[in-house]
């Protein structure tokens, strides 16, 4: 949670006992203050050197609902520079990898180790058996670059990625009640299904023109703004 963001409403059924996970009415996302010290081993990382951030060291992954929101909101040249133009960054046809940053220690072997972590990250990728502790390799040495330490993440509430803005740990949620449970997956359906269906549905619409992010990025900015005024009639 954003040490400095703090939910617009969590008040009756729209927070859990104990505020163990709250939810961000303006925002639609949820938070919680767990996040400030995460508990989750999962995100344990592999030196004291490394900054402690849980979650946030996944790299997010933003969808043509998140680029038309940015769109929408007239913050195209944010888009444009921030995501679309940042070298760091992956452009796929139809999402946008906003890639992480890699501490130095990642590349370093230790005195107790034949090799670095990304000599193993490297050999675990080459087999399907493996490819996933890959991941938790370069995952325990990354992290996110809107995350700004003392504060949390940096961007934006209203472009977070829908993953963001409704992934809760498992060690949070493991000790929440089933009725909490049931709070939680309801505010996580809602998320996905606001988010989900927008990008399938422009996918197919882009597909079938031949247009993709790499290629046709000025006509996907001048449909979205099109699509944005038409909606606000």
């Amino acid at each position: 949670m954003d040490e400095d963001q703090k939910p617009n409403n969590v008040n009756g059924d729209e927070s859990m006992e104990h505020n163990a996970v709250q939810w961000d009415v303006k925002n639609q996302q949820l938070l919680s203050e767990v996040c400030r010290c995460c508990p989750d081993s999962h995100f344990e990382r592999r030196s004291k050197e490394l900054p402690h951030i849980g979650c946030c060291a996944y790299e997010p992954v933003f969808t043509l609902f998140e680029v038309y929101k940015m769109i929408a909101a007239e913050k195209t040249e944010f888009f444009l520079e921030v995501l679309y133009r940042n070298p760091r960054n992956t452009i796929h046809d139809y999402e946008i990898v906003a890639g992480a940053f890699i501490h130095p220690l990642f590349y370093q072997r230790d005195s107790t180790s034949l090799e670095s972590p990304a000599e193993r990250y490297d050999k675990l990728r080459q087999s399907p058996h493996t490819v996933y502790k890959a991941v938790d390799e370069r995952l325990a040495y990354a992290v996110c670059q809107f995350f700004i330490d003392g504060k949390g993440c940096g961007l934006n509430a209203s472009f977070k990625t829908s993953i963001c803005r409704s992934f809760i740990c498992g060690a949070i949620e493991e000790k929440l009640s089933g009725d909490e449970r049931e709070w939680l997956g309801k505010r996580q359906r809602a998320i996905r299904d606001e988010a989900e269906p927008f990008h399938r549905k422009y996918k197919t619409v882009f597909h079938e023109r031949g247009w993709t992010l790499p290629n046709n990025i000025e006509e996907i900015i001048v449909y979205f703004e099109q699509l944005s005024r038409k909606q606000a009639e």
